[in-house]
């Protein structure tokens, strides 16, 4: 046993080449797991994997309750980022030792590595109820997998628990982070006071503070900082997408030019290269990079294959809808041409959305994706995956897979005054929702539509703070409050909608109501070349001449509403 310790202490020493030589040379055959994971963690610190993973692999050979062997290959699958084999080795840790709460630690990471939300809070609250040792950490870690869904209100919460723990600048920076995201000016300013007092030169202060002058509309001082720190890839990805925002393409073309070998190996660039490619009009590229998008690492069914365009008359499939509300109705009449080559397909849904969808479809069941998890199919494909097969079919007018509740829609029909034109207002959506905050317009930017004698409906479920007070001096109906199926009833009883990029405008056009889309200046990639090959037919678009600026489209939509009241008088 002596021998084993001075391997251990030769590994302790990073006297790793006699460590190795004492392994060689160690002729007890009963202890020859120990040495084959001596030898594999060797290998791991000198970063030879493929050694590594060979000896800690031969070690659980011999012994397979082992659990030294087992740990080092959780650390190694990490450098390897085979974040699938870490979660299968971290759940093999809490299988051999239930009493060792930093196992629910290192499960709760390998299921957020894997994207796994709900298991991932599971094995960290029980980490935390256990009074694990890092509670900062792993309330840090569930705000950080919050952030990464795009849900900065859930990860604020989180990042103020860690905080009571103790403040680190990892920590008040992802704070930081959060308010930015939610525009709240207020704690943005206090918590950029903090990171920058703990460390101004920390990386992630200096991009939170670009994206913080961003937030505040001041351009050329975020350019500054994003062109000094474009050696790192966000700061030159927020810069090429900052450029295109604001309409300075020569910008965005000479620095594209000047970094493109470095920046077509970063998925995040590469998700917004397929989006600016497909609003050109290269679709053959755009959808290629397109699969980039963020959304596609939620994946409801894993285990399925893709389907990418073979045969499958004979074949079931679930389309699931992996992105937002506006995707699903948008883009839902694609699944039309796909229920005439296959047997049998599924469209899998949010619950909250599931209703407005028509079930009488041959071919097709409308379901729930908690309701579909447990199915069997032999393929599987993201909806917004599912346009490029389909993106140049021809659909009739009514062609789509909207419904509506005809007991609503009487209702609504008697529920609303003819007595002026009543119109639907959307003027923002969610704050995450894609290119924000430039496609959602303050509400005072459209004070001059107020003026005008006619009904003004709320459909917005959501008021952002920024218009709490000109929201409640407006005499606006507010009927954001209902469910989506009783909005789209709502809609129909309505005598024109006005909103911005949202997914009500999707809900609006697709039934075939007369709608005034408000877009901004540079806006998603629908609205280009896509749109001229599958426009709405009752959509009529005003859009911004001047970066962040609404006062042409305020401008334009007063006088066509002028002009509508006088013909409807």
């Amino acid at each position: 046993m002596s021998d084993l310790k001075e391997i251990v202490e030769k590994i302790k020493d990073n006297d790793l080449e006699n460590a190795l030589k004492l392994c060689n040379n160690y002729n007890d055959k009963n202890n020859q797991h120990i040495i084959s994971n001596f030898k594999g963690a060797i290998y791991l610190i000198k970063g030879d994997l493929e050694l590594s993973e060979k000896n800690l692999l031969k070690s659980i050979e011999i012994k397979p309750n082992f659990e030294d062997p087992i740990k080092n290959l959780y650390s190694l699958f990490l450098k390897k980022k085979l974040y699938n084999k870490v979660l299968f080795y971290a759940k093999k840790l809490v299988e051999l030792n239930k009493t060792n709460n930093e196992y629910n630690y290192q499960l709760a990471y390998a299921h957020g590595l894997n994207n796994n939300l709900n298991e991932t809070l599971e094995y960290y609250n029980k980490y935390i109820s256990l009074d694990g040792k890092n509670k900062k950490q792993a309330y840090n870690n569930i705000g950080c997998l919050y952030l990464q869904r795009n849900n900065p209100k859930a990860a604020k919460k989180f990042f103020l628990k860690g905080i009571n723990f103790g403040e680190d600048k990892i920590i008040i920076n992802n704070l930081l982070k959060s308010y930015i995201l939610l525009r709240d000016i207020e704690n943005s300013d206090i918590y950029l006071e903090k990171a920058e007092n703990i460390d101004k030169d920390f990386l992630e202060f200096k991009y939170n503070k670009a994206k913080y002058l961003i937030l505040k509309n001041e351009i050329q001082n975020a350019i500054k900082i994003l062109d000094d720190n474009i050696n790192s890839s966000q700061f030159l990805i927020t810069l090429l997408i900052l450029y295109s925002n604001i309409g300075k393409k020569e910008d965005f073309d000479n620095l594209l030019t000047r970094t493109k070998e470095r920046i077509m190996n970063e998925p995040e660039f590469l998700n917004y290269y397929g989006l600016k490619l497909l609003y050109e009009g290269n679709f053959e590229d755009g959808w290629k990079y397109y699969e980039y998008r963020n959304s596609k690492i939620t994946d409801f069914f894993r285990d399925i294959k893709e389907w990418t365009g073979e045969e499958i008359n004979k074949k079931t499939i679930v389309v699931f809808n992996e992105q937002g509300i506006g995707d699903s109705i948008q883009f839902s009449k694609y699944i039309i041409p796909l229920t005439k080559i296959a047997q049998n397909v599924t469209f899998a849904v949010q619950s909250n959305i599931q209703n407005i969808f028509n079930k009488d479809i041959q071919n097709l069941s409308i379901e729930t994706i908690s309701d579909c998890k447990n199915k069997k199919f032999d393929f599987k494909i993201a909806l917004g995956s599912l346009i490029k097969f389909f993106f140049k079919e021809k659909f009739d007018e009514n062609e789509n897979l909207l419904q509506t509740n005809q007991i609503n829609d009487s209702k609504w029909k008697n529920k609303i005054t003819k007595n002026k034109l009543n119109i639907g207002l959307v003027w923002s959506g969610s704050f995450n929702g894609a290119n924000e905050p430039y496609r959602s317009i303050p509400l005072k930017s459209l004070k001059k539509l107020f003026s005008l004698d006619v009904n003004f409906y709320c459909l917005q479920n959501e008021i952002w703070d920024r218009d709490l007070a000109d929201f409640k001096s407006l005499n606006m109906v507010d009927y954001g409050k209902y469910k989506l199926n009783e909005i789209t009833s709502i809609i129909k009883n309505l005598d024109l909608v006005i909103t911005s990029d949202t997914s009500l405008l999707h809900l609006s056009a697709t039934l075939n109501k007369e709608t005034w889309g408000m877009l901004s200046l540079h806006p998603d990639w629908r609205w280009g070349e896509f749109n001229k090959i599958s426009p709405y037919k009752s959509l009529k678009i005003f859009k911004q001449k001047n970066f962040n600026d609404w006062s042409n489209v305020e401008d334009e939509i007063f006088e066509e509403l002028k002009n509508k009241i006088i013909k409807n008088s």
